[in-house]
């Protein structure tokens, strides 16, 4: 694996050195997208790392934002789960009250209020190697959700999508209307271990995010717009999830 790093590392500091580059894209993904860009890396949804089994992560230097994971939409026996979560926990979208979303984000196995009348939390289930989604109402009755993720849906996510990382710190500025960005640093990781990541969750340290919203216009309206169940975690706690690697181990 090293060698891969190192080619990356090698690509990085040639970019590095091209200093201030015009974004090829507006918007909050230009970051991630002008770096893989320029390392020739076709964007696709398809949940592998980005390059030779290294996902890449691009973050501003000092941003305070999430680092994204990896999406997993929940895999229990009742499927339909968004249909389930908007039925239960759902709540009035701004733009046509007619229709339900849910927009939150549940962080370990204490409960996270949605409005005034009902919360939600995790639980994770050791023996059965799931995670349950509970739900209780005001007066602390269940809501019969049947929502969960499997151990090996999990496992599977990790081991194929974010075991080895690549954390880039970027400046960013704006000149006439344009956004520039200068990739100024590097570092690698590698996963610690499934029962670190289980731990991580169970203590809100890696939230589960719900992006279930609904098309209000057109001719899909009232259809279900579902962003996915995206898993994160701040960049401050990425050490509590993976162990830093060192491509140039000091010499004895």
């Amino acid at each position: 694996m090293n060698k891969n790093f190192m080619k990356l590392f090698r690509k990085f500091e040639r970019i590095r050195k091209m200093g201030w580059i015009e974004s090829k894209r507006n918007g909050s993904t230009g970051i991630g997208y002008t770096f893989e860009s320029l390392l020739n890396i076709q964007e696709n949804s398809l949940p592998i790392p980005d390059y030779k089994n290294i996902e890449i992560k691009t973050m501003r230097i000092l941003s305070r934002k999430s680092i994204h994971l990896f999406n997993a939409a929940p895999d229990g026996d009742y499927l339909n789960y968004t249909e389930r979560i908007l039925n239960n926990l759902g709540y009035p979208c701004k733009k046509n009250k007619n229709f339900k979303v849910f927009m939150s984000a549940v962080k370990g196995e204490h409960y996270s209020y949605i409005g005034y009348d009902k919360k939600v939390k995790i639980k994770i289930d050791y023996a059965n190697e799931k995670i349950n989604l509970i739900a209780k109402d005001i007066s602390n009755n269940d809501l019969k959700l049947d929502v969960s993720w499997s151990f090996e849906l999990l496992k599977n996510k990790i081991n194929n999508k974010i075991k080895y990382l690549a954390l880039i710190k970027t400046k960013k500025k704006k000149e006439n209307n344009k956004e520039f960005f200068h990739y100024v640093k590097i570092d690698f990781y590698e996963i610690k271990d499934f029962e670190t990541f289980l731990k991580l969750l169970k203590d809100g340290i890696i939230t589960i995010t719900f992006k279930i919203n609904v098309f209000t216009e057109g001719e899909k309206i009232g259809m279900i717009d579902n962003h996915g169940t995206d898993f994160s975690i701040l960049e401050n706690d990425i050490e509590l999830l993976y162990n830093k690697i060192d491509i140039f181990p000091k010499k004895n």
